[in-house]
Order: C-alpha cells, then sequence, then structure tokens
C-alpha cells in the first residue's frame, strides 16, 4: 500500500508537467493541491517535497502517509475572479446551514433546501447570450442526494457549457471537490421519435453527497452563435418543491437597451427589478426570500403557473416575431403538382368542405409518421417544406401542421398552422412577446369557419383534437392573430354506456355492456386497442374486468371498427359476475359493477390551488337489472339532480310495472377544465353528493311464493 501511495504521487508529478513538485521556499507560488493522508485527513494548499516529507500550506506530512495528491481544479480558481460565482466561504456556509436547518424544521418531510439560487442572464454586446448560476442545497435526505448528479445541456456549435467549480461540504467542514477535467461530454440517448444532432449533455457527480452535506456549484452558459441575436428571452423560477432561502435573478442588457418584463405570483414588493449600472451594463435585479415549498395537491396545476416566476424579452410588440415566424410557414406551405395531385387523391369524391377537411385530416394523422428532427430555429418553429415531409413520410407537430395546411389550401379551404403551450404544461405567457410554446396545431376554415384540429395524434375522428389543445392560447403568426382555443362542451368528449344485467339466484351475474365514445375518450380507447397485438387482446379484456369488477370472467367481445377513423367507435362486452350480490337471510343487496364515481381532488377539506383537469367530461349510463324469481324490489332510492357551477349530475332509478326490472340512468358532466380554489367549496360538496348517490345499493327481499319453492 505504501508503494501505491508513491506511485500515485509520481503520477501526480508527471500529469502537472512531467515535473518534480516544487521545493519548500516555492510552495506558495504553486499550484494548489489537496494531498489526502492513509487515516481520511485531507489538507489543501501548494505542495513541496522535502527530506521525504511533504508540505501542503503549512502542514508537514510523511511521505509514507500519503495516500493522494490531486491538483485542484484550475476552473475553481477562475471562478473567484468572476463575482457572484466563488465558492462560499466558511462564515456563509455556518450561516446559511443554521438558515435551512430552521426551514426544515418549518416545512417538515421535504428533501433538501435550496439555500442559494442565483442566476445572471446576459446578453452581450456582441451579441452572444451568457447564463451563469450559482446554486447551495443542504441534503435532508437519501431523494436528495440526486443534486450530486450534474447534467448541464448545450448544442455542438452554437453553445458550450463550463463548471466553474462542484462541491459537496460534510457536516464536519470538509469539501469534496469535483475535478472538473473528468466530466464528459455526450450525445444523450433520444426516442426514436426525436432527434437533434447537436444536442450534447455535460455531466460530472460531485463526491461525498450525503445526508447532511451542503451541495454547492456554478456553471455558465454560453450561446456564443444565436441564430436571431435579438432573441433574448430569459425567465426563472423563485421557488419549486423544496424551501428557498434566497432567490436571486440579475438580467444584464448591454447600456441603453430597453428590457420588458412581466411576473407571475410575484408579491407585490417584489415584481419591480431593481435598476443599477455595472461595468458598461445596466442591470435589472429581481429578488425574493424564504419561500415556502410547493405543497403538491391532486390535479393541481403546472408548477409554472404556482410559483412566483419573471419573464423577459427585448420585444414590446407581437408583430416583429409572428412576422417571422410567418414568413417561413408561407414559404413552406407552396402547393406544388405533386401536392395538387395527391390532395385530389386523398379528397376522393368528397364535396363538401367538412368532408375535404376530414380526409385531409385522417391521411395525415395516420400517413405522416411522428419523428422531430430539429437542426435550426426556423426548422423548429416552422417545421420543413410540405414537399420535404410528404418525401419522407414523418414530421413533427410543425411538420405536419405545414402539410396539412398545404393539402387544405390544393382543395381550396384555409389552413394555417397553429403555435400553442399544452394545457398540461403551463400556461403560456402571452402578456409579452415571448415564444413560450411546445406544440403546433392547425386551424381550418370548412366554409369560412374556424375550427381547430390537431394532426399529431393518429386516433381522431374529425372534427375532434387532442384534448391538452383545449382552452389555451393560440398564435397563429402568418395572419399575425392570437385566438382562444375553447374548451368544447361535455358532449365531445363522451362515454355512453347501455349495460343489461341478470340477476342469478346465486347472487351472480350475466351482463352485457355496449359503449360509444366521442372525442378524446375515443381516441384514448382506440389508440389503446389498436396498440395491443390481437393475440393479446382477449387477455388485455378479462385484465380490465377483473380490475372494475374481481373475479369476473369475460365471456365475448367486440372491439368495433379500431382502423376506421370514419366511423364512431362502438364496443361490446359480454361478461359474468361473480357475487354482483350479497345475500343476507332474505335479502339480495346489488352493486352495480362500474356505477361507482371517485373524486380524489376533492379529498382534501381546502385547496391552496385550483383543479385542473384537459378539458370537459360527459358519462351517460343506462343499467338494466332483471332480478331472479322470487324476490321484491325494497323501495326506490330518491333521484339526485344537481346542476352545480362544474359539475352537472341527474340520476334516478325506475323500476318496472312487475317490479322485476330496475332500470338506472344517469348523465354526468363536468362542465368546466378548472376550478379555481373559491369555487372549491361548492364544488366538493357536489362531488360528495354524487359519489354517495353513485354508491348506494339496491336491495330486494325474497317473496312469500319465492320461499316457499325455495
Amino acid at each position: 500500500m505504501r508503494k501505491l501511495a508513491i506511485c500515485v504521487l509520481a503520477g501526480v508529478c508527471a500529469l502537472v508537467g512531467c515535473q518534480l513538485l516544487p521545493k519548500a521556499k516555492d510552495a506558495a507560488r504553486g499550484p494548489t493541491f489537496v494531498v489526502t493522508t492513509w487515516d481520511g485527513e485531507e489538507h489543501a494548499g501548494a505542495v513541496a517535497l522535502a527530506d521525504g516529507s511533504l508540505t501542503v500550506g503549512r502542514k508537514t506530512v510523511a511521505r509514507e502517509d500519503v495516500r493522494l495528491v490531486l491538483q485542484r481544479a484550475t476552473a475553481r480558481e477562475a471562478a473567484t475572479r468572476v463575482k457572484g460565482f466563488a465558492p462560499l466561504g466558511r462564515r456563509a456556509l455556518r450561516r446559511y446551514r443554521e438558515r435551512a436547518t430552521a426551514a426544515a424544521a418549518k416545512h417538515r418531510g421535504v428533501e433538501s433546501v435550496l439555500c442559494l439560487d442565483y442566476g445572471e442572464d446576459t446578453l452581450m454586446a456582441d451579441g452572444k447570450q451568457l447564463y451563469r448560476y450559482h446554486a447551495l442545497v443542504l441534503v435532508l435526505k437519501d431523494e436528495g442526494r440526486k443534486i450530486a448528479d450534474l447534467s448541464l445541456g448545450f448544442r455542438e456549435g452554437r453553445s458550450r457549457r463550463r463548471v466553474f467549480f462542484a462541491r459537496s461540504v460534510g457536516r464536519d467542514g470538509r469539501s469534496r471537490w469535483l475535478d472538473t477535467a473528468t466530466m464528459k461530454v455526450s450525445t444523450p440517448s433520444q426516442g426514436r421519435q426525436f432527434l437533434d444532432t447537436r444536442r450534447r449533455v455535460l455531466s460530472g457527480r460531485i463526491p461525498g453527497v450525503e445526508v447532511g452535506s451542503l451541495v454547492e456549484f456554478a456553471y455558465e452558459y454560453l450561446n456564443h452563435s444565436p441564430e436571431v441575436r435579438d432573441h433574448f428571452f430569459p425567465s426563472f423560477r423563485f421557488a419549486g418543491e423544496e424551501p428557498v432561502l434566497d432567490s436571486i435573478l440579475d438580467v444584464r442588457l448591454p447600456a441603453g437597451r430597453r428590457l420588458n418584463w412581466t411576473t407571475r405570483r410575484m408579491p407585490a414588493k417584489a415584481r419591480e427589478p431593481q435598476r443599477s449600472t455595472r461595468d458598461g451594463y445596466d442591470v435589472y435585479r429581481w429578488e425574493l426570500y424564504d419561500s415556502p415549498p410547493v405543497v403538491s395537491e391532486p390535479m393541481m396545476p403546472d408548477q409554472g403557473d404556482v410559483v412566483p416566476s419573471v419573464h423577459c424579452s427585448l420585444f414590446f410588440d407581437w408583430a416583429p416575431l409572428q412576422k417571422r415566424t410567418g414568413d417561413y410557414q408561407r414559404e413552406r406551405i407552396e402547393v406544388t403538382p405533386d401536392i395538387q395531385k395527391l390532395a385530389t387523391k386523398i379528397i376522393g369524391d368528397a364535396k363538401t368542405d367538412d368532408a375535404k377537411v376530414a380526409a385531409i385530416y385522417h391521411w395525415v394523422q395516420r400517413r405522416i409518421n411522428y419523428v422531430s428532427i430539429k437542426g435550426s430555429l426556423s426548422s423548429g418553429w416552422a417545421g420543413h417544406p410540405a414537399s420535404e415531409t410528404l418525401k419522407n413520410g414523418y414530421g413533427d407537430c410543425t411538420d405536419k401542421a405545414i402539410v396539412l395546411a398545404s393539402l387544405c389550401k390544393a382543395v381550396g379551404v384555409k389552413s394555417y398552422p397553429v403555435i400553442l403551450k399544452t394545457n398540461d404544461s403551463g400556461t403560456a405567457i402571452t402578456d409579452i412577446p415571448v415564444p413560450h410554446a411546445n406544440h403546433c396545431i392547425s386551424l381550418v376554415y370548412p366554409n369560412g369557419k374556424p375550427r381547430f384540429i390537431d394532426s399529431t395524434a393518429s386516433n381522431f375522428r374529425y372534427p375532434y383534437f387532442r384534448s391538452d389543445d383545449h382552452g389555451v392560447k393560440a398564435k397563429i403568426a402568418i395572419t399575425g392573430e392570437m385566438r382562444d382555443i375553447p374548451v368544447p362542451p361535455p358532449a365531445d368528449n363522451l362515454r355512453e354506456s347501455v349495460q343489461q344485467i341478470t340477476l342469478l339466484p346465486d347472487g351472480n351475474g350475466e351482463a352485457t355492456e355496449r359503449n360509444a365514445y366521442t372525442g378524446t375518450y375515443e381516441a384514448r380507447v382506440r389508440g389503446f386497442w389498436r396498440r395491443v397485438p390481437p393475440m393479446l387482446r382477449a387477455r388485455m379484456m378479462q385484465q380490465y374486468l377483473q380490475r372494475r369488477s374481481p373475479g369476473s370472467l369475460c365471456t365475448g367481445f367486440d372491439l368495433g371498427k379500431l382502423d376506421d377513423l370514419t366511423q364512431q367507435l362502438k364496443m361490446t362486452i359480454r361478461y359474468r359476475v361473480p357475487r354482483i350480490a350479497t345475500r343476507t337471510k332474505d335479502l339480495y343487496i346489488v352493486a352495480p359493477p362500474g356505477f361507482a364515481r371517485d373524486f380524489p381532488e376533492a379529498a382534501l377539506p381546502t385547496r391552496q390551488y385550483a383543479i385542473q383537469r384537459s378539458t370537459s367530461e360527459e358519462y351517460r349510463t343506462t343499467i338494466q337489472i332483471a332480478c331472479p324469481k322470487g324476490y321484491d324490489l325494497v323501495g326506490l332510492p330518491p333521484p339526485l339532480t344537481l346542476h352545480g357551477k362544474h359539475l352537472w349530475y341527474e340520476g334516478k332509478v325506475a323500476a318496472s310495472p312487475d317490479k322485476r326490472t330496475l332500470t338506472l340512468r344517469a348523465t354526468f358532466k363536468v362542465l368546466t377544465r378548472i376550478v379555481p380554489p373559491a369555487d372549491y367549496a361548492a364544488y366538493r360538496t357536489h362531488a360528495s353528493q354524487i359519489a354517495a348517490w353513485t354508491r348506494q345499493k339496491l336491495v330486494f327481499r325474497q317473496t312469500t311464493k319465492g320461499r316457499a319453492a325455495k
């Protein structure tokens, strides 16, 4: 082992330039090393060899006691020259640990505390864009140790990453530094549907991160070749799932440049930035201190909608942004002779605009595979030319919208690509001009009337489209418009179910269920069963019935026309239900399968955040129950009629004249996509009433004749 120490030391000598370590008198001028002894002690400073011992800083260590000598990353020394991005001193670390410990006691159960959260976003005088970040985190649980893994993305040829330093600081104050020279650049694995040939990741693991560690790191991201120099859109969130002690954003512009900004959920005192001038830059600073963590609630909005944030732009008018994208799109929609010929073939003998758009919509969904390949701003925001996408047979959401617009144009129907932010990823910033979006769909004008559709998916029957597009802002770059995409009526997302159940004297039942679907519900069911290989469908249906009614046995099913988007999807299922009824003396108690409704979003007594769905919903259910011979119905439950602001319900039970057959009819509608906290109390009351009514039991009593027959 002692020989190994000498070899390691010799290796370090070679690594630092094939020269011997400096003599003791020159140690103060040498590079900084970290010396680790066999008993685990660490000593940092300049290193020199003298008389069989090693001098590190002011400490002398016998050479045979040395386990490892490593030179500190020079990037850390460079960081000390970058104001705001140097390692914190011991006093600052001690104070942060004290504050973080107090925050953890106040907010029990958190994985970590973000002590320092400092970002600096700079538009440089030469048009380059530089973002620097400095963080300090106290790790409180094993789950919080994931902060040790740094993974920083960039785009080769246009940007780069640099880590100034990264370290863990134990409870004893000892630092363990990441050697930034060991960090690796890799090409991340990408799904077969997404490909960005320039994408790279700089990664490394900070050593020594344990529960109780402080983890500190600082890095920069330099966009040295921006495609459009005025596309500078700083944004910053000041809170998250952990307590945040000091959160600060500086936005720096060359002196005299104007900045447009907006804030969300920022306290009134923190909405306006502090203004200053430094080193030839105008600086805008936002600060927020001691922010509590976001406590998750069922079906809450995206975190970006509930935490304080700042968003910035150099633009004060949407027109320049819209025009640039619109010009790209207009070029790509060009109708070539081949596209004209294809469009004519697709629509066949369709006469009406709706029939033409439906044929094109279904064709693009199924014939253009979703694959995203991006290499530039123009292809990212405006897609590829329609002719290119058609030739390739694949494209992303923007490419599909371009193809659909071109084909519609060829048959005389206006269509434009529409840029939006889906409702499952937060609300788009629209009060200042920023490209805050993640999706592209289509606006078509059959018979001159506007209608939104989305050909990205592959299972939507015209005119229905994806629910995550509902209730959001839409930017139509070609026309310069901004529109609201409405939330469709509940009937556009419908499951209509008719069930016939025959009760048997032994408490079992036989059932036939016929379902019909529309909208997102239809697309989801269609897509699921299309993905299941035919030989496995019987097994999957059996598993579905088992989950809904344990012990059920599927006796047959018909999935309808899964591949035909021109036909509404309808399905038939036949099955046996064991123990559908509970028999107690002369009573026969029935709970109809699949009838009860749950509202997990209404479980909390109060809510801080809104309830958010992707769209409206409607369920129409009819259950006909034929009771066994020798039993009579014991009364009828009262009907429920509830017409609330957000929930709508009508349910009733009726008996045939001979009381041998019961018919349950229920219509349930979710009228709105969002329930604000102010409406939660009324919503919860209505949800509880519906849940209770749908769980009631139907009770039959054995008649005198029935007992005699038995």
